[in-house]
């Protein structure tokens, strides 16, 4: 976004900025920075719940998830985005739909400073799903660890898949970096 202001007001600062290497590194953090600050509004707005999901879809999203259960063999009940496993009840909400990674990505993806548009979208379509996917197994795995081995679910939950998660983001937006470094802005 401020990618194409400074392209389009400020030529100068970017001419400057191919002959300074430091200057250069300013000017790519500095557009990544006030891009971050927008493209994390959606991230912002779900995190604290001004945007919310639709209950037919946590009870859609519950019963998926209660399918991956049963033909993984697991002793649990579902009534309606509640899935009870031994003696603990987990409550599917929203935060457990791994919306807040494909924002989290999305907003690390559109904040670099790259003019190519089709290729941040590219990366984006590519990534999503991957991500979806993974907080499945996250799912999947807390249950799955506590009833076979009675591991601890709010250490998987909280601690070790907010660790794997974070991580696959980073992982996910260097790839996209070290891809598209020849296409950095300045």
């Amino acid at each position: 976004m401020f990618e194409y202001i400074i392209k389009k007001y400020y030529n100068k600062l970017i001419d400057y900025g191919k002959k300074d290497n430091k200057l250069r590194k300013e000017i790519i953090l500095s557009i990544f920075f006030a891009n971050m600050l927008i493209y994390s509004i959606p991230l912002f707005l779900f995190s604290y719940y001004y945007i919310v999901l639709p209950y037919n879809f946590l009870i859609s999203y519950s019963e998926f998830i209660s399918k991956i259960l049963y033909y993984s063999h697991l002793n649990f009940t579902l009534e309606n985005n509640v899935v009870y496993i031994k003696n603990i009840s987990f409550m599917i909400d929203q935060e457990c739909t791994g919306f807040k990674s494909l924002f989290g990505i999305f907003a690390l993806i559109f904040s670099t400073p790259i003019l190519n548009i089709k290729k941040k979208i590219f990366y984006f379509i590519i990534f999503s799903p991957i991500l979806f996917i993974l907080n499945i197994f996250r799912l999947w795995s807390v249950f799955y660890f506590y009833y076979i081995f009675n591991i601890n679910p709010y250490f998987l939950h909280n601690f070790l898949w907010e660790i794997f998660t974070t991580l696959f983001l980073i992982i996910f937006w260097l790839i996209f970096l070290i891809k598209n470094k020849e296409d950095l802005f300045v």
